[in-house]
């Protein structure tokens, strides 16, 4: 499929679109799925409805729209963390692209790449979009909100600023955001570390994190342990505007609402129609981060249903990877304005001579993918540099046609089917 920037939408922003518009996010955007996007549906299987729906028929429906062909399940930020303190990862390395699991390192002959597999995470996205909300789902959803409700915002506000010492009560949204980043700037950053690591629940790791630091001579924190160090900033920024009323009517739930802050290195577009996110998450996005309101998310899905449901029929049979392989020209479209500025050669690309289909070609290139990823002769590599590997695999299962949406051609769906009859006769 196409690809796109790089998007993290919330539960607010997806249920506010139709089915068709939401096949059309997942073909110009490649979604960032964040655990916290699961944990707030499955939540409402435990709610009581006013509706004639059932809980499961409305979580369903936000499954249906859950993007399956260009979404990707990031790695909870738990286990981020611990990979940046054990020096296993690097946000440098990864900054406005999906953290995924299960990345295999491989090579076939002189080429490397990296397949990712089917990882439990992306077991889970896909029981979920085949409506399979297993009962383990269920717990967690009915333990984690279980957990909210117990949260003691006062006490907590209490614990950290008893710590931190006394700082002046920020006037805005903006000035508690300065003053979180001067307290990483200028406290004693090895007392940091400490209290850090403690109040984002891993205090076991302090004395090997601090040793490392200083058998390194100290680098900054924002150098050596960025990710720690944004986790930290969001968490002091709430602890400051907590006490005043810059928040309103602060619930356990924005316990939820916060954590998605903590996904934001991994995405280039947040959307979100939920007031608290419209006036927080801009304040930790970067220069080049865009959020946009999910209001005029869905009013721009909702126009480009309107653009390629004029076109003939007969431009419809090709499929979306065909006739809408990149936007439309006309910069009035907010996809457009985006690819412009996350994807800037795309139109330098689309302009060049488009070759004519050849099935047989399309049919060897295939094998050729397939065989970099499942073939026998595959062997590990431990090349970490992304610019240095031929190739990189997703493993997915699509649906081919979704809505009123045919995403491929009639010979390509074809050929598909006739790939699955021969893997299950394997």
């Amino acid at each position: 499929m196409s690809l796109g920037p790089s998007l993290i939408f919330d539960k607010s922003s997806l249920e506010s679109l139709n089915l068709d518009e939401a096949v059309l996010m997942d073909n110009f955007y490649m979604s960032t799925i964040t655990p916290l996007f699961f944990v707030e549906c499955l939540a409402d299987l435990e709610k009581k409805i006013s509706s004639n729906s059932t809980p499961e028929q409305l979580v369903g429906s936000l499954a249906d729209r859950t993007p399956d062909s260009q979404g990707c399940p990031n790695v909870h930020h738990m286990e981020i963390l611990k990979g940046e303190l054990s020096r296993q990862f690097d946000l440098k390395t990864t900054y406005g692209r999906v953290a995924m699991a299960g990345g295999e390192r491989v090579q076939l002959g002189d080429k490397k790449g990296v397949v990712y597999r089917r990882s439990p995470e992306r077991e889970a996205l896909e029981r979920w979009t085949e409506r399979h909300f297993l009962e383990v789902e269920r717990n967690i959803a009915k333990n984690w909100r279980r957990a909210l409700t117990r949260i003691d915002f006062d006490a907590m506000v209490t614990a950290v600023m008893a710590h931190l010492g006394h700082w002046r009560k920020p006037k805005s949204a903006e000035d508690a955001k300065q003053i979180a980043d001067t307290i990483i700037d200028y406290m004693d950053p090895e007392w940091l570390i400490g209290f850090g690591l403690d109040l984002l629940g891993v205090p076991e790791a302090t004395d090997h994190v601090i040793g490392n630091w200083i058998k390194l001579r100290r680098p900054p924190l924002r150098d050596y342990l960025p990710y720690f160090i944004f986790l930290l900033t969001i968490n002091l920024f709430f602890c400051l505007v907590l006490p005043t009323q810059l928040l309103r009517n602060v619930k356990p739930s924005h316990q939820v609402d916060l954590a998605y802050l903590y996904y934001l290195p991994f995405c280039s577009v947040f959307t979100s129609k939920d007031n608290f996110h419209a006036q927080i998450v801009p304040l930790f996005l970067n220069e080049n981060q865009t959020f946009v309101n999910g209001a005029e998310f869905k009013e721009e899905l909702n126009r480009l249903n309107e653009y390629y449901s004029a076109l003939p029929e007969e431009d419809q049979k090709t499929g979306l990877i065909n006739f809408a392989k990149y936007p439309p020209d006309d910069t009035s479209f907010l996809t457009t304005r985006l690819w412009d500025k996350y994807l800037p050669r795309w139109r330098e690309i689309k302009a060049k001579p488009r070759e004519q289909r050849n099935p047989e070609a399309e049919k060897k290139l295939i094998e050729e993918l397939n065989r970099m990823s499942s073939s026998s002769e595959l062997q590990p590599h431990e090349e970490r540099e992304s610019d240095k590997l031929d190739y990189f695999t997703v493993i997915r299962n699509v649906k081919m046609r979704k809505g009123k949406w045919q995403r491929f051609s009639s010979d390509q769906e074809q050929r598909m089917l006739e790939e699955k009859r021969g893997e299950r006769n394997k």
